[in-house]
């Protein structure tokens, strides 16, 4: 009782000094602009207000923006991190007989300090996951199938946290072997439509996963397996095999092809390190020693949700008075044949207030995605001619740069822009400095021999636009094989950039629209097979 209070108490009062203090999650743009895109009527399966058109719930997960619909978002927040200490005691209790409630404790002081990451549907879909886990060591298979399984289509990262959860007990508990697999069987219809989903709508994305990163997931995991190896634990075995089973997916991710995973797994580290450590019992290792351990593990599980708390300038540019300028100016210069760009602030916050007002912009908050259109800006250095052919690329004639904390292009960004003669200032205040690019390339570029092209009208997941002349046109929106011409006449092909092509027969209006057909389906499913 006093840990399901105590956890309540501890989420929901950072929840409110977040409030109070103006502190916004990390990644709570991106879910605020998805609850506000399906409450406006938009689409789980598509979206051009971003990196120039992705598929955008569907290809990661919607059960958290389809749920926030009915329930309040913070509420959901709080029962998913409130909930998970005690899952992850009940877990721990059963598997690996650990009784203490200091683990399960300094969890909710750990969920306390990360919810600041704002990775509110990954601890949903976590807090479905665990609840999975403890529903099969009590034989309710069925139950845990059906949590996991949801989880998968609320955030897939969840499911791979809970996957080394599920691998280190299936190596450590022999016993548990035949429900551990029978549950796997009935796994397999969520897993089969899972996969099928990712081939319908399968696209290119590419998470980092840096070599310091695999320095840390496996030096946690083999100090965990060794601190395991010399406790007088009776169930010392079965947690080295945790420990070493986190170690073993670490290595193994690091050497597999570029995926939107990458290391998004090493979550398991930054919710469960400490956590774990604490269940280890009499550990022959000087105090001072474990300590060092422990605070290190601590270190390096908190320093990033720790500092956005304090992290004021990031905190002025996530308020809408920041962004009123910006989209003023937006509104009055506003044309459909050019997207914006943004300079990413480090927040990203312009993803939700650019396309919430919807304004298409080149960028969004996931990064993996920007693998198909946007890899210039993720690499170390590039040109001037680079950048400007990137933004010719992408049909901008607005280039919009805040002052304020930038991402990681953000440095180069403003050095080409105030440098480069291309760039004419057009709007300057104290927060941000407007650039039109001369010569803008806009985002129907009519091919040799065609005509002129307009966009009339480009929204979530529909494009019009209107040709003078029958000929090819290049449409510089992400290609997908459910775009359709719903009227007008014409075809519609794949670019070498992976853009629309469309060949139009005769001049006139022509409309594009996402139209998922079993037809499509199939084609697509085909396409994607080996």
């Amino acid at each position: 009782l006093w840990l399901i209070l105590g956890s309540v108490g501890v989420i929901v009062a950072t929840t409110l000094v977040m409030r109070l203090a103006g502190v916004a999650g990390w990644d709570t743009p991106a879910h605020l602009y998805k609850i506000a895109e399906l409450r406006q009527g938009g689409s789980l399966l598509w979206d051009n207000e971003w990196y120039g058109g992705v598929y955008q719930m569907v290809s990661y997960g919607f059960v958290f923006y389809w749920l926030a619909q009915f329930v309040n978002y913070g509420f959901l927040v709080v029962a998913s991190a409130a909930v998970l200490p005690v899952l992850f005691y009940a877990y721990m209790r059963r598997v690996y007989d650990v009784t203490s409630f200091v683990p399960a404790a300094t969890l909710a002081g750990v969920l306390a300090v990360y919810l600041a990451n704002g990775q509110d549907p990954f601890l949903f879909a976590l807090a479905l996951g665990m609840g999975g886990l403890v529903m099969e060591t009590y034989d309710q298979r069925l139950v845990a199938a059906l949590l996991i399984g949801v989880a998968g289509f609320a955030n897939p990262v969840s499911v791979t946290l809970c996957g080394i959860f599920f691998t280190a007990q299936y190596l450590a508990r022999p016993e548990r072997r035949a429900s551990l697999r029978r549950l796997v069987v009935y796994l397999l219809p969520f897993l089969a439509a899972r996969v099928v989903l990712a081939l319908f709508f399968w696209e290119t994305a590419t998470y980092s996963y840096r070599p310091i990163e695999v320095l840390i997931y496996v030096t946690f995991g083999i100090v965990g397996a060794l601190a395991a190896r010399l406790s007088c634990d009776p169930e010392r075995s079965a947690k080295e095999t945790l420990f070493l089973t986190f170690a073993g997916v670490s290595v193994a991710a690091a050497v597999l092809p570029p995926n939107p995973m990458g290391g998004t797994f090493g979550r398991f580290f930054f919710v469960f390190g400490v956590p774990l450590l604490l269940t280890l019992r009499r550990v022959a290792l000087p105090r001072a020693l474990i300590v060092v351990v422990v605070a290190g593990a601590a270190l390096g599980q908190l320093i990033v949700p720790a500092t956005h708390f304090v992290s004021h300038a990031e905190g002025a540019s996530a308020k809408p008075d920041f962004f009123a300028p910006a989209l003023a100016f937006a509104a009055a210069h506003h044309n459909a044949d050019y997207r914006f760009h943004v300079v990413a602030l480090s927040n990203h916050w312009e993803a939700y207030y650019f396309p919430v007002d919807d304004f298409a912009i080149t960028r969004g908050w996931y990064r993996q995605s920007d693998a198909l259109h946007n890899d210039l800006l993720n690499q170390s250095s590039f040109s001037a001619g680079q950048y400007v052919a990137w933004l010719h690329q992408m049909g901008v004639k607005y280039v919009f740069l805040p002052n304020a904390p930038l991402d990681l292009s953000g440095a180069q960004e403003t050095a080409l822009l105030v440098g480069d003669s291309r760039f004419a200032v057009v709007y300057r205040d104290p927060d941000w400095t407007i650039f039109r690019l001369r010569g803008a390339r806009p985002i129907v570029q009519p091919g040799r021999g065609a005509g002129a092209a307009d966009v009339l009208a480009l929204d979530h997941e529909s494009i019009a636009l209107r040709v003078s002349a029958p000929g090819s046109y290049v449409v510089k929106v992400s290609y997908s094989p459910y775009w359709q011409v719903a009227s007008g006449m014409g075809t519609l092909t794949r670019s070498r950039r992976d853009f629309i092509v469309l060949h139009a027969r005769m001049a006139g209006e022509v409309d594009l629209r996402m139209v998922v057909t079993p037809k499509a389906l199939w084609d697509e499913l085909v396409t994607q097979l080996p």
